[in-house]
């Protein structure tokens, strides 16, 4: 993985999210990359391309960019990166140490009951926010990682919000879009 997150973000950031930006990029991605390609194998039939992994491991690291830069509020992750955060969480222990390391405490995944609509309707408002946040970050939003049209929301999982290491340090206001709970 080449891309490193301070060199494609378009905000300034102070030197404590310098230092945990860093703690993403540097994080061992391996075992994400091999699980994703299994899960990616059984339900396609066929490898991943090199540069599908590249690209997705990068979106996960997007995904923690936000998590740590607005820690007020809930995210959701795309359809395509779901499986690459799933593949990170399976690794349980280097996972809890990871998010103790950027964001102060585990990071906890809420999956997302595809048949609970009102629920599904949030995580569609949630992953807008959070392609704006995206946005206003990295300047731009790759569509093969962060798709903004046709997207099916019932694929889709999300973070809840308020990370007390971190609040103090957050680029974005707190707005109540609904609630992300387990």
């Amino acid at each position: 993985m080449t891309r490193k997150l301070l060199d494609e973000l378009v905000v300034d950031v102070c030197e404590e999210h310098k230092r945990r930006l860093r703690i993403i990029d540097n994080e061992d991605y391996s075992g994400v990359v091999r699980k994703v390609r299994e899960f990616y194998v059984a339900e396609h039939g066929h490898e991943p391309t090199h540069d599908y992994l590249d690209s997705g491991v990068y979106g996960l690291k997007q995904y923690y960019a936000v998590a740590l830069l607005d820690p007020l509020n809930a995210h959701s992750v795309s359809a395509k990166l779901d499986p690459f955060w799933h593949a990170h969480i399976l690794h349980t222990h280097k996972y809890m140490d990871f998010s103790e390391r950027v964001v102060g405490r585990y990071m906890h995944h809420v999956p997302l009951d595809p048949d609970d609509v009102e629920r599904v309707e949030n995580i569609g408002v949630l992953y807008g926010y959070t392609i704006e946040v995206l946005e206003q970050l990295f300047g731009e939003v790759d569509e093969e990682n962060w798709a903004t049209e046709g997207v099916n929301f019932r694929l889709c999982c999300g973070h809840a919000s308020s990370y007390e290491e971190v609040n103090r340090l957050g680029l974005f206001p707190a707005v109540e879009r609904g609630i992300l709970v387990a």
